[in-house]
């Protein structure tokens, strides 16, 4: 495979990771519940730390992270960072519909207008990865 050629199957592991990024995100979330009003304090910091390593959600997160970080290597292995980076963006689209569906967040129209123009720069990225043509001599 030629490095820095964005094929339908790098897309897909690309796509493959950032929904596992997104699927341990919304579990590790499910796992902490929801934090106490008024920021971040030392109480609150300790239920974290105290709370989180008996939450099987937050460990099954970092299982999936862990799986995200393999899939990632090999995306890298095959792209150059600067183009794996921008088209690895698909989590801005999958976790919002993950976050409605598991964690009943409301997601604002001005947020999915964000949404498409950030889904507007992966194509735009993702067709910057052409092999430029030859000019004829």
């Amino acid at each position: 495979m030629v490095k820095n050629k964005l094929t339908w199957t790098v897309m897909g592991f690309v796509v493959a990771n950032d929904t596992a990024d997104s699927i341990a995100q919304v579990l590790m979330k499910m796992g902490l519940g929801t934090g106490h009003a008024g920021g971040m304090n030392a109480a609150e910091i300790c239920r974290i730390l105290f709370a989180g390593p008996t939450c099987h959600l937050l460990w099954l997160g970092i299982g999936v992270y862990t799986l995200n970080f393999f899939l990632w290597i090999l995306i890298l292995s095959k792209l150059d960072l600067s183009i794996a980076v921008p088209v690895a963006s698909t989590n801005y689209i999958t976790l919002p519909v993950l976050a409605m569906i598991f964690l009943h967040e409301s997601i604002p129209a001005l947020r999915w207008v964000g949404i498409l123009f950030i889904m507007l720069g992966i194509h735009f990225v993702s067709k910057s990865t052409l092999q430029p043509r030859k000019e004829p001599v």
